[in-house]
C-alpha cells in the first residue's frame, strides 16, 4: 500500500510536471506570436504567466526582458536579463543583450564589463568584441576601440560595418589613411551603403584629394545622401 501511494504521488508529480511544461510551451508560443506583431505589452503579460509557472526558467526571463528591450523599457529589460544570467551563468545571448541595453542607456563602462564577461565565457563571440569596441569609442578611448576591432575581424573579417566604424574611430583618431583602408573594405563587401562613400569622401578632402572625394560624394549622393548633394554643391565642380 506503502509503495502503491508513492508510485502514484510520483506519477501525479510527472503528470503535473508535463502539464506545466506543455502550456509554458504554449504561452511561449502565445508571447512570440505577440512579438511578431508589435505588440509588446500582450507578450510581456503572457512571459509573465509563464514565469509564475516556473521561475527557474532563464530562458522565460530571456524572452520577458528582450520584451521589455522592444518596448524600450531598459530599466525592465537589464533587470529581468540579470535574471536569467543569474539563473544561467552562461548565457551568452542574454550577457550580450544585457549589455546592449545598457549601452543603449550610455551606460557605457557598465556595457563594457557585461561584454568582457560575455568574452571570457566566449572568445568568439565577434560581435561582443565590435560592440564593445563602439562602447570604447564613446567614452573617445578610440585605441582600446581599435584593438577590438581587429580581434572581432580576426574572427569575421566579412562584416562591413566594423570595417565602417573602425574607419570612423580612425578618423576620430586623425588617420585618414587607415580611414579610408577601412571604409574601402567596407565598400568592397556592401558596395550600396551610402555613409561609407560619404564618410570616405571627408577623409578624402582631409588629406586634401579633391578628385576623390567628389567622386565619392556622387556615389552617395546617387545612393540618396541628402548631405552629400549639399556638399557637391558647396566644393565640386562640374568638371570633378
Amino acid at each position: 500500500m506503502t509503495i502503491f501511494k508513492y508510485v502514484f504521488i510520483l506519477l501525479l508529480g510527472i503528470s503535473f510536471s508535463i502539464s506545466a511544461q506543455t502550456k509554458i510551451e504554449k504561452l511561449v508560443k502565445q508571447g512570440n506570436n505577440h512579438l511578431t506583431k508589435v505588440e509588446y505589452d500582450e507578450a510581456i503579460d503572457v512571459f509573465k504567466q509563464a514565469i509564475a509557472i516556473d521561475k527557474n526558467d532563464a530562458n522565460l526571463y530571456f524572452y520577458l526582458a528582450n520584451s521589455y528591450f522592444d518596448k524600450g523599457s531598459l530599466k525592465d529589460a537589464i533587470s529581468n536579463y540579470k535574471v536569467c544570467t543569474k539563473l544561467d551563468p552562461e548565457y551568452k545571448d542574454a550577457y550580450y543583450n544585457l549589455a546592449n541595453a545598457l549601452y543603449e542607456k550610455e551606460e557605457f563602462n557598465a556595457a563594457i564589463k557585461v561584454f568582457t564577461t560575455l568574452i571570457s565565457i566566449d572568445s568568439n563571440y565577434y560581435d561582443a568584441y565590435f560592440d564593445r569596441a563602439n562602447a570604447y569609442y564613446q567614452l573617445n578611448e578610440f585605441k582600446l576601440a581599435i584593438s577590438d576591432f581587429e580581434k572581432g575581424l580576426n574572427i569575421n573579417p566579412n562584416y562591413a560595418f566594423a570595417y565602417y566604424d573602425r574607419a570612423n574611430t580612425w578618423f576620430q583618431m586623425g588617420n585618414y589613411e587607415n580611414a579610408i583602408l577601412d571604409y574601402t573594405q567596407a565598400i568592397e563587401l556592401e558596395d550600396d551603403i551610402a555613409d561609407f562613400y560619404f564618410n570616405r569622401a571627408i577623409a578624402h578632402f582631409n588629406i586634401e584629394n579633391k578628385q576623390a572625394g567628389c567622386s565619392d560624394l556622387n556615389k552617395a549622393a546617387a545612393l540618396g545622401d541628402e548631405g552629400a548633394d549639399y556638399y557637391l554643391m558647396e566644393f565640386c565642380t562640374i568638371s570633378d
